[in-house]
């Protein structure tokens, strides 16, 4: 019963950490896709996101 009760609190712990990883990529994704366009809305919108990957990148699991 431990083992089964282990193994799911892993498995538990792994897809957090893949909609964590998941979120950053998406993130810079749209980094990369808002550094093409160079408008001044994109240029803030950027640096928003800048902020924000930082805060997701230092956040413990």
């Amino acid at each position: 019963m431990i083992k089964l009760l282990t193994v799911a609190l892993q498995s538990w712990i792994c897809l957090v950490k893949l909609k964590e990883r998941k979120l950053v990529y998406d993130i810079e994704d749209e980094i990369d896709r808002l550094a093409a366009d160079g408008s001044p809305a994109a240029k803030l919108r950027i640096e928003r996101l800048g902020r924000r990957l930082k805060a997701e990148r230092k956040r413990p699991l």
